[in-house]
């Protein structure tokens, strides 16, 4: 019964559903009285996250066009936001790695700019 009600974890989703999502648990991570119950909701965050590589990868998301460039830059921020939120947990080595993918959704972002303004 559940499954028809619910879509399959491994479903592609939109990259910005995937990235709503994983906002979605950062928040909830936020609120949570517990560390216990924030790390298992920055779990959810980290699949979320996860599945926006796959989701990017199937919508052909282009950092010409401004809406995905917009997209690419809130990845990068939620990347940030989900870096600090580890690093006051105390999960040092993921808040670092969390700072890597930020970087590399905003490299992407500015190395595809660079290149349209050296192209014009």
């Amino acid at each position: 019964m559940l499954s028809s009600t619910f879509s399959p974890w491994r479903s592609v989703l939109t990259p910005q559903t995937a990235l709503d999502l994983a906002a979605s648990h950062l928040e909830n991570a936020c609120k949570a009285q517990s560390p216990e119950l924030a790390l298992a909701f920055c779990s959810d965050a980290e699949t979320a996250l996860a599945r926006i590589r796959t989701s990017v990868r199937k919508a052909s998301v282009s950092s010409s066009r401004a809406q995905d460039r917009a997209l690419c830059s809130e990845i990068a921020t939620t990347y940030s936001k989900f870096g600090e939120l580890l690093d006051s947990l105390g999960r040092r080595s993921k808040a670092q790695a969390c700072y890597k993918n930020e970087e590399k959704w905003g490299y992407m972002i500015k190395s595809r700019i660079s290149n349209r303004i050296t192209m014009l």
